[in-house]
């Protein structure tokens, strides 16, 4: 089984802010980065959904999983996310609204 090394920390001992990027596919990349914009097109909840949705896929980008089964499970994270915040926004309309 393959060792992945520690991302977290850089040799100087601080946080290294793109190393759970690191190492990962150009696809795996684009599915991990595709949830965060619904920041720009649901404010704070379409961030917070789009926040979870990049950190699951990013954990799925390094389980493994086979490819197709990774592309996937990426893939219905991302439109998971974006029905999660058409989903939330529509509650909160409807409960506004009324």
């Amino acid at each position: 089984m393959q060792k992945i090394p520690d991302l977290g920390k850089s040799t100087v001992g601080k946080q290294d802010p793109w190393g759970k990027f690191r190492g990962l596919a150009w696809w795996q990349l684009v599915l991990s980065v595709a949830p965060i914009f619904l920041l720009p097109i649901g404010g704070a909840i379409g961030g917070a959904v789009g926040a979870a949705g990049l950190f699951t896929n990013l954990s799925l980008a390094r389980k493994q999983f086979g490819t197709p089964v990774k592309v996937l499970a990426m893939l219905g994270v991302v439109f998971a996310s974006y029905l999660g915040y058409l989903l939330i926004a529509g509650l909160l309309y409807n409960l506004i609204k009324g």
